[in-house]
């Protein structure tokens, strides 16, 4: 009995040891495109890159259009293109800054919501004015 599980396993390692099974082809095309950039991502893995906003694309564009404006005030053709993608750039930030923000988080406190939203000042006069003239 041994003997022929020995065998089996034997003949099992053999295989094994022949030919690794292939990976279909999309799999190592991506891995061999993916495969120099992959050092990359060792290199940068420890740095967090910084969030840019809309007001940040928004001054930028004004500096590339003053500076370009300063520099050669419009005369040539590259300087012109320049104040032109900064105008647009101006625009689409413009745009994007007025599209509707999303609600903001819901403040909680040990896992419970907090009741931020109590009753407002005139509200609470009015009930202490109208408990002051019910005593009278």
């Amino acid at each position: 009995m041994p003997s022929r599980i020995e065998r089996e396993v034997e003949e099992l390692l053999a295989r094994m040891d022949a030919a690794p099974p292939r990976r279909p082809l999309g799999q190592r095309v991506r891995r061999a495109l993916s495969r120099p950039f992959q050092s990359l991502g060792a290199l940068f893995s420890g740095l967090s890159l910084p969030r840019i906003n809309i007001g940040q694309v928004l001054l930028l564009a004004m500096v590339v259009i003053v500076i370009a404006y300063v520099i050669d005030g419009g005369g040539s053709a590259i300087t012109r293109a320049v104040i032109i993608a900064g105008i647009v750039g101006f625009v689409v930030a413009f745009i994007l800054s007025l599209r509707r923000q999303s609600a903001p988080p819901e403040k909680r406190w040990r896992g419970e919501p907090m009741q931020l939203g109590g009753p407002r000042a005139g509200y609470r006069m009015r009930s202490w004015w109208d408990r002051l003239r019910g005593r009278r």
